[in-house]
């Protein structure tokens, strides 16, 4: 049912907050904006964990909340880190920063930390409340800083952290940019030829003078179903990248595929090395900032996609329970080389582990890149030579069935 409108441009919000209890609780308030909404909460003795715009009486639809986006979270605590660092206190960092991001998706959740930190709650439990779209890690670096008093420090390795995953990610998608044009450029030209060359010789089909031969028949019969279902085609292909698009954004499709792609010696060869690169450098982050040995490998363990990898970190994290040093256990499993392996051992001797994992994790890193436009130099061609080799066989086909039609009028 719609609301009435409410005198003097305030409007209805839906929140949820915690009372002094400390007891979720959920309703809704008059207010004229979010600001106001949290100011009026706040004065009701509740912390602010979330305010939206409920259903306004101009339209009756409810008004989404705008999504707070990975960037928005690294750049945010980029932002605190540096505030921190240069002598601020936290409690004044908060509402700075609150203002800073007025009328952003980021508004209303520094505005509920801001409440919570000021009532007692450390910057963890309130960055958990407010429900950001942060990795598992970050929370861990940001009580390992509330511990050590570095919590500046912490904040600047989460967003390095966040920025190695980001570029490592835009990486992939720039390596994979121009193939994948070449690609739909490729098919492209194939659909112009099936719909727009083939469909023109379908006369010689019913030609009795033209003895055509099979392969030119089914390549002129395609052409005439393509052209006959072009819509279909289209709508069934843009069906097909949403499928796509949807599946790959869930990580259990994307850790199913790596699995796959990993089973191929070509793929697995830098597949395995960018999987490490990523585990070790987190795993030195998390171990730098004091994040305690197995509370690390099972974050770090938590960013790898590969199953298998996966499985040998289980078997790690239940091995060095027993009292066992990494390098041992890894030297067994056998999937880290023996530098790899070495680099390892030689951190936990002479006490600087993070520091060599921060090494590993480089050296993998850049073999990855490597072995990437190493793969890449060959798929280029790879693909340009299948296209080559479809077009020309369908002009084969189609001069075939020319010369069937030549060949009995002599």
């Amino acid at each position: 049912m719609m609301e009435a409108p409410v005198p003097g441009g305030a409007q209805t919000f839906a929140y949820r907050a915690l009372d002094r209890n400390g007891a979720d609780v959920q309703g809704r308030i008059e207010a004229t904006g979010d600001v106001d909404a949290l100011r009026m909460l706040s004065a009701q003795g509740l912390t602010p964990l979330e305010v939206r715009a409920a259903a306004r009486w101009t339209g009756g639809a409810s008004m989404p909340r705008r999504r707070v986006r990975l960037s928005d979270c690294a750049q945010l605590l980029q932002e605190l880190g540096t505030l921190l660092k240069g002598g601020v206190a936290l409690g004044e960092a908060l509402p700075s920063l609150a203002e800073a991001y007025r009328g952003t998706a980021l508004e209303v959740p520094l505005a509920g930390m801001d409440q919570a930190v000021r009532g007692g709650m450390h910057l963890s439990q309130a960055i958990r409340e407010a429900r950001l779209p942060l990795p598992g890690y970050a929370l861990a670096l940001i009580e390992a800083g509330e511990a050590s008093g570095q919590m500046s420090s912490a904040l600047e390795d989460i967003h390095r952290q966040m920025a190695y995953e980001s570029v490592v990610r835009q990486e992939i998608r720039n390596a994979l940019t121009y193939p994948a044009i070449l690609v739909l450029a490729g098919l492209a030209a194939i659909l112009i030829v099936f719909v727009g060359v083939v469909p023109r010789f379908a006369g010689l089909l019913r030609n009795s003078r033209a003895d055509v031969p099979e392969i030119s028949r089914w390549v002129i019969e395609a052409g005439l179903f393509a052209k006959g279902h072009l819509l279909a085609i289209g709508l069934l292909a843009a069906a097909a990248a949403m499928a796509a698009a949807v599946a790959l954004g869930q990580p259990a499709v994307r850790g199913r595929l790596l699995d796959r792609l990993s089973r191929f010696r070509l793929t697995r060869d830098w597949i395995l090395p960018a999987e490490t690169g990523r585990w070790a450098t987190l795993f030195s982050t998390l171990l730098a900032n004091r994040v305690p040995l197995l509370e690390a490998l099972r974050l770090s363990r938590d960013l790898v996609g590969l199953s298998s990898v996966r499985r040998h970190l289980d078997d790690a994290l239940r091995e060095v329970r027993r009292g066992r040093a990494l390098s041992a256990i890894f030297a067994e499993q056998g999937w880290l080389g023996p530098t790899q392996v070495n680099l390892i051992r030689v951190g936990e001797r002479s006490g600087q582990l993070p520091r060599m994992l921060q090494s590993l994790g480089e050296l993998q890193t850049d073999m990855a890149r490597q072995r990437v436009k190493r793969l890449l130099t060959l798929l280029e061609p790879a693909a340009i030579l299948l296209i080559g080799v479809v077009i020309g066989f369908i002009m084969v086909a189609v001069m075939l069935a020319i010369t069937s039609l030549n060949t009995s009028t002599l």
